[in-house]
């Protein structure tokens, strides 16, 4: 079973959700659009808000509904399966790597969003809030998703030195303290971000970048 769902988790994070309601909706292939990239941030670009929030938010639904299943315990006791986390990132490698585009995926930023936020709550919304910011101030989705990245990682180290107990209410919002898996998962996910985000960078730094109109406000 415990392998089975890192298979069903993988599956679940290759469903291409923009890909899927562009054509329903809109009869456009977000592939072939925009950056070309079929993630939530390109959707937006090419598809517009109402399309591009919802694959945001199915997206962060991709990896975070097998952890939901998993402490609602619909496949038994957790302990035995193999520990909660993977089972979100292995979502997070499917969005990467879509088994149904060719593993041709996004760069899995809302996936990742989706495993902290239904693993360590507080965490994860402690991200969206730093990625939000950074968007604002640059223009740049690709620094926003790095910046929250980066402080998951820092709260994910703080709950792993000096966060709750096994007894304290609080473990459900923040994790547990001494669950390496935590910092683990969170520095993978900042390096697959990082890694994925290379040719923005490179933009950036070459002024070739463009800023997103979502959220940024160019002062006059």
């Amino acid at each position: 079973m415990e392998y089975l769902l890192l298979f069903v988790g993988y599956l679940i994070g290759s469903i291409p959700n923009s890909v899927i309601l562009g054509k329903l909706l809109k009869g456009v292939d977000v592939r072939q659009h925009g950056s070309k990239n079929p993630g939530a941030t390109n959707t937006i670009r090419v598809l517009g808000k109402p399309i591009g929030l919802t694959v945001f938010v199915l997206d962060v639904l991709k990896g975070g509904i097998l952890i939901l299943l998993i402490r609602l315990g619909v496949f038994g006791s957790a302990d035995a399966l193999l520990p909660t986390l993977l089972y979100g990132l292995s979502a997070v490698l499917g969005h990467i790597y879509p088994v149904f585009l060719k593993f041709k995926g996004g760069k899995a930023v809302a996936t990742g969003v989706g495993v902290f936020l239904f693993y360590a709550p507080l965490i994860g919304i402690v991200g969206l809030l730093a990625f939000v910011l950074t968007v604002k101030l640059t223009g740049y989705i690709s620094m926003g998703s790095t910046m929250g990245g980066v402080s998951v990682v820092v709260f994910a180290l703080l709950v792993f030195f000096l966060g709750p107990q096994e007894d304290s209410l609080w473990r459900f919002w923040f994790g547990l303290r001494g669950d390496l898996w935590l910092p683990f998962a969170a520095v993978f996910g900042v390096g697959l971000i990082i890694y994925r985000h290379r040719g923005n960078y490179a933009r950036i730094k070459a002024g070739k970048e463009p800023r997103t109109s979502w959220l940024y406000k160019k002062n006059a």
